[in-house]
């Protein structure tokens, strides 16, 4: 074989394989719409439970403990300036923990319903103190990420509280 053929057949057997190893490329181009893009809004509430499992814990005032939705942050600071003005509180627990006293085990915490780019809920359930509680959380993609819009339970509903 003469060395011009040779390089021929060479250059059609490489291409012949790079042709073979390269996906088409509307393939390539094409998400897989089994992949999200969007947080998981679970990760958002988990580290809110942080400081209740850890000894001696700061916690934050309620303003600084959740990424608050744009909406409910304005009414839980219209809900603590009334309370401020009334010299009493109006919101007398922690609605992360549905209690005032804690101590915790068990966490888990699991979204239970996503719409991506929309909204969410998301249920934290653990032990305190020998009880067992569900807390739901209510959040909304807003500025890029999941923030609480409400956080409830069976017995109470945070918008409800600080809409007083």
């Amino acid at each position: 074989m003469n060395t011009q053929r040779r390089s021929l057949v060479v250059g059609a057997l490489a291409a012949t394989a790079l042709a073979a190893c390269t996906p088409p490329a509307q393939e390539a181009q094409t998400p897989d719409p089994a992949v999200s893009t969007v947080p998981n809004p679970a990760d958002t509430i988990r580290p809110l439970y942080d400081p209740y499992l850890t000894e001696g814990a700061q916690f934050p005032g309620l303003e600084q403990q959740a990424p608050w939705s744009a909406a409910l942050l304005t009414a839980l600071q219209a809900m603590m300036a009334r309370s401020q003005a009334a010299g009493e509180p109006i919101l007398d627990f922690d609605p992360l923990i549905d209690a005032q006293d804690y101590q915790l085990t068990d966490l888990e915490v699991v979204a239970e319903a996503i719409v991506e780019n929309s909204h969410a809920v998301v249920r934290a359930s653990f032990n305190n103190s020998g009880t067992q509680t569900a807390v739901f959380y209510d959040l909304v993609w807003e500025n890029g990420g999941w923030r609480v819009d409400n956080i409830r339970t069976s017995r109470w509903n945070l918008r409800a509280i600080v809409a007083g």
